[in-house]
This record gives C-alpha cells, sequence and structure tokens, in this order.
C-alpha cells in the first residue's frame, strides 16, 4: 500500500518514526514533516524551554553531529531514515494547499497515518486517502482532546494516561475511536518523559490497523461520546504559574538523555563528545534557563 506518514519536526517525531518505519518497510513511504511552532514560545518560560528541548538542540545540534558519522545507533535521524528505508522526508507548510493536494492527488496514498502532525487535515486532503485516515492522538478521547494532552492529564491527576487511535473526520480529535491504550501515571514523573511511552502504545495499535487493513479487513471504530467531549487549548502563563505551585514537574533531563542516547552508535554512547551526556545537556539547558527564566 501507498502510506503517507504525518508527523512533526522535533525529537518525538524522529521517535515515532522510528517505531513506525522498520515495521512498515514493505510499504511505499512518504513522510511529511510539519514546522508549526506554539504561539506562546516566545512569551511563557516553559514553551520556551520546550521549544528548547524537543526542536532547537536535537535538530539544530544533536542530528547535525549524528549525520556525520559513519555508524548509527538503535534510533535514526530523520536523514539516516530516509537514507536507510530508501523514503521522501518532506517539510510541510500548508498540508491543504494547492501544492500539496495536487501532489498528493496524483501519488494517491491509500492510508494517511498521523501522529504529532501539527496541521489540520480538510475533507479534500482526508478524501483522497481510499482506506482512510487514522491519527494518533496522545490523550484519551473524547475526555482529553486538544492540544498537550499528557499535560492535562498529569495536571488532572489522572491515576492512568493514555494514547487513542481515532479516524480522522472534519473536526479535530472528534473522529471514531480504533482504540485506546493505557499506562499508569507515576507521582513526580515529568510530563515530558511520559511522551516516548504514550506513542509507543499508539503506535502499536496503529500497527495492528495497518496490518488489518492489509488483510482486507474494515477496522471497527467506535463514535465518540459527544457528551464527553472536553477540547483543551494551549494552556495559559496564568496556568503555568499555577502547576509550578503545584511542582509538576515538565522536564527530566536523565530521562531526555536517555531517549537522545537511543540515537548514539553503541561505541559513543558514553563519550562526551557527541554533547549527549547528561552534564553537557544539563549545561546546555542550565544556560537556556538562565536566559528564560523558565523553571523545571
Amino acid at each position: 500500500m501507498k502510506l503517507l506518514l504525518c508527523t512533526k519536526n522535533d525529537l518525538f517525531g524522529a521517535v515515532i518514526l522510528n517505531y513506525l518505519l522498520p515495521e512498515l518497510r514493505h510499504h511505499e513511504i512518504r513522510v511529511l514533516l510539519s514546522d508549526k511552532a506554539r504561539s506562546g514560545e516566545g512569551t511563557i518560560p516553559e514553551l520556551r524551554a520546550e521549544k528548547f528541548l524537543e526542536r532547537e538542540y536535537p535538530l539544530d545540534h544533536f542530528f547535525p553531529s549524528l549525520d556525520g558519522e559513519r555508524t548509527t545507533g538503535a534510533w535514526l535521524t530523520f536523514n539516516a531514515l530516509a537514507a536507510t528505508f530508501g523514503i521522501s522526508i518532506e517539510r510541510e507548510y500548508d498540508i491543504n494547499g494547492t501544492e500539496s493536494t495536487r501532489r498528493l492527488t496524483i501519488w494517491a496514498p491509500d492510508l494517511i497515518l498521523s501522529a504529532r502532525f501539527s496541521l489540520i487535515f480538510k475533507p479534500h486532503i482526508l478524501a483522497l486517502a481510499r482506506r482512510g485516515a487514522y491519527n494518533v492522538h496522545p490523550g484519551v478521547l473524547p475526555g482529553y482532546a486538544g492540544v498537550m494532552a499528557p499535560l492535562r492529564a498529569v495536571w488532572n491527576e489522572e491515576p492512568r494516561l493514555g494514547c487513542t487511535v481515532h479516524l480522522l473526520d472534519q473536526g479535530i480529535d472528534t473522529g471514531p475511536v480504533y482504540s485506546i491504550s493505557h499506562l499508569s501515571a507515576i507521582p513526580g514523573r515529568a510530563v515530558q518523559s511520559y511522551i516516548p511511552d504514550l506513542y509507543r502504545l499508539g503506535i502499536d495499535s496503529l500497527l495492528a490497523l495497518v496490518q488489518s487493513i492489509e488483510r482486507g479487513d474494515c477496522p471497527a471504530v467506535v463514535p465518540q461520546d459527544r457528551a464527553a467531549f472536553r477540547y483543551f487549548r494551549q494552556p495559559t502563563i496564568e496556568e503555568y504559574r499555577a502547576s509550578r505551585a503545584k511542582k509538576f514537574p515538565l522536564y527530566d533531563l536523565v530521562d531526555y538523555s536517555k531517549v537522545l542516547r537511543q540515537f548514539l552508535p553503541a561505541d559513543a554512547a558514553s563519550e562526551t563528545r557527541h554533547c549527549t551526556g547528561p552534564t553537557k545537556v544539563e549545561a546546555l539547558l542550565s544556560q537556556h534557563l538562565k536566559q528564560s527564566a523558565a523553571p523545571l
């Protein structure tokens, strides 16, 4: 099948592709990466720190340093993924625009698979995928629709966090649900540390869905309970201030370094020359936090 994979041009977008591509290599693949920024990155300290950890450091420093290596780690950078799997990985800024519509109409994907893609698909794009378009949402639907679902769940002190795979429709996170997977919340665990594990749950379910479609099955989906639907927008600076008082950690440098180390060649995982050891990362982040006054 022709599969259009849509994710984000950031650290966790690369993680998602490392989960997906080895299992889908027998399909014809194209990858689109969104580059949409959050509106509060210039004014909210926590969002500035998130931008640094998820985009600036990995994309501007870490991945380029690895792309010059002769060997790779367990996980691959975007450039290494494209080379290893012989696929196209492109930036996408206007998925619904005339040029994107023209290109995708010609290519005619069988399935659209979205995870962490910041752009909204309009009906004419969804209609191009004859076997459907599915999204991996890192929150339990219908109660945690919208942005930053893991953050909202932690702030609400949920005993479990979840990841939903759902059919895309004309709304945002409103489509019928294929699956919901859960993991237990751990008191004191940083919000960002949940992200790879939540997407791992969703990707496992998504891969089962693709296999089902390959067999000719029609995946069973269940409409969401509209009465239980809650849509969360980006938190305000006041909400972030309230979370500081409750001491909900947003980042953990040890967990963050563990994610980075998955990209390192085995013989270099402990070498500081790659600037990925906890001490180096902590120094870089501390310098950034001094400038932004964002608390961990």
